[in-house]
Order: structure tokens, then C-alpha cells, then sequence
């Protein structure tokens, strides 16, 4: 089943990822992936809190995400998965793996376990070095490129996705870059795409969760929890907080 929207079923959006592999199956693979870092104006701002920002954006939202997706089922990863504001695909890349291990575990490894779909646009403000190339190297690396799928869409306009089309939609440190506007948008998105019972995990700085929850609960959404995350991801002295919830299993 297709998990994109009408308009684009019969002509999806470029995949990157397969583009890339079809060009050259060699390109420059690094034996390890490099996410970069967060955004390089923010680490210059942090002035004498720099080494916490560093310490979040190259060790501490490693395990941060780590540990929410091993807290997640199986199940969650056996349906599509998307990641909205991927970037260099620390999170999509995540999700890949848990895929492809999924895979392997059932036995012959040609079970059906749908790929994990990232979103961006690729802005190096937002990420250094922020591009489709970085973010199939780092597929490559890791050798999950057959279980990514690599789209240039914004998440500040409607997804070239169906309804319900995703068991799981993550994002990480992306949506605090949009206007308020564009912000409201992409929860309202996330939260379309979401299948019923499925997860919606965000995480990012603290101050825009309010309206994320109130996004969410409007749409109907119950069970919605605002947590912080803690010191692994404090970028200076700006903290970050976790959103997860579980779509409703009938929609209003």
C-alpha cells in the first residue's frame, strides 16, 4: 500500500537515497556516518555554555533517542516510519537500523517491513553541512539505504503523504526553526499522517511545547506528554523537552 497522498501516488517526490545509489553505488561511502553539528550559529552563541552544546549535538541526543526508540515496540517499526525534518538523518538513519534488524529477525530476511521515510530542506542554517549527499553517506555507512527513503518537502506545508500513512512520526530539534505558523502546520501534519495507535515522538527546545500539546489535543488527541529531557541535550542554557503520544484509534 502506498503511503503517499493522491497527487503524488502515481509520481512520488524524488527519492534521494536511490537516485544517489543509482549514480554511483560507490560514492564516497565514509567508513563512519557524520551528522554534523547543530546549528553552527547556535554553538558561536553559547559563548562560555559551548561544551554543553557540543557534548548534545555530537554525543547526548544520541542516547536520547536511543533510548526512545528502544523503549518503543517492535510494532512500531514494522509499519512506514517518517522523520520530519531528518537533516543528515540521525534520527531517520535510527530508525532504519531498527528496521533492518527487524528484517533479519524474521528468519529468511525477506519478510515485508516497510522503509523509514525522511523529510527536509536541506538547510545548512539548521545543520552543517546539511544535504541528501551527507545524509546517503551516512545511509551507506550504516548499510541501511535499501530501508530509507530520502524526500525534499517542508514541514511547514502539507506532506506529500496520505492520511494515516505512518506507525511512527518522529522529529528532532527541526520544528522550533519555522515560524509559529509553519510550527502549527507541522504538528498538524505529523498528526495526520500518524495510523491510529501510532506514535508521534518530538523533540526540541524548550518554549513551543505548549502549543504542541494544544495542537494535538484539539485534534483530539489524549494521552499527550510534555517531558524534559535533561542535561544529554542542553544546547548552552537552552534545555530541550520530549512530546509522545499515541494517535487516537478512531479519529473525530
Amino acid at each position: 500500500m502506498s503511503v503517499y497522498d493522491e497527487a503524488h501516488r502515481h509520481c512520488p517526490p524524488e527519492d534521494h537515497i536511490q537516485t544517489l545509489a543509482r549514480a554511483d553505488p560507490q560514492l564516497d561511502i565514509p567508513s563512519r556516518p557524520d551528522f554534523g553539528l547543530d546549528s553552527l550559529f547556535g554553538l558561536l552563541a553559547s559563548f562560555v555554555a559551548a561544551p554543553l552544546y557540543l557534548y548534545a549535538s555530537l554525543r547526548g541526543k544520541f542516547q536520547v533517542w536511543d533510548e526512545i526508540l528502544d523503549g518503543l515496540p517492535d510494532g512500531a517499526f514494522a509499519g512506514p516510519a517518517l522523520d520530519v525534518g531528518c537533516g543528515r538523518g540521525m534520527v531517520l538513519l535510527k530508525m532504519a537500523q531498527r528496521k533492518k534488524k527487524l528484517l533479519l529477525a524474521s528468519g529468511d530476511g525477506t519478510g515485508d517491513v516497510p522503509p523509514a521515510y525522511g523529510i527536509d530542506i536541506f538547510s545548512t542554517a539548521d545543520q552543517t553541512g546539511n544535504a541528501p549527499l551527507a545524509t546517503y553517506r551516512n545511509a551507506a555507512a550504516l548499510s541501511v539505504v535499501p530501508h530509507t527513503v530520502l524526500h525534499t518537502a517542508s514541514f511547514t506545508a502539507r506532506f506529500p503523504f496520505a492520511d494515516a500513512a505512518f506507525a511512527l512520526v518522529t522529529s528532532n530539534l527541526a520544528l522550533h526553526n519555522a515560524p509559529r505558523k509553519g510550527r502549527l502546520a507541522a504538528v498538524k501534519e505529523m498528526a495526520r499522517v500518524c495510523a491510529p495507535g501510532g506514535s508521534v515522538v518530538i523533540v526540541d527546545l524548550y518554549g513551543y511545547f505548549k502549543d504542541h500539546r494544544a495542537t494535538l489535543e484539539g485534534l483530539g488527541w489524549e494521552g499527550v506528554e510534555v517531558a524534559r529531557v535533561g542535561f544529554r541535550m542542553l544546547y548552552g542554557v537552552l534545555p530541550c523537552q520530549m512530546l509522545t503520544a499515541k494517535a487516537p484509534t478512531r479519529r473525530a
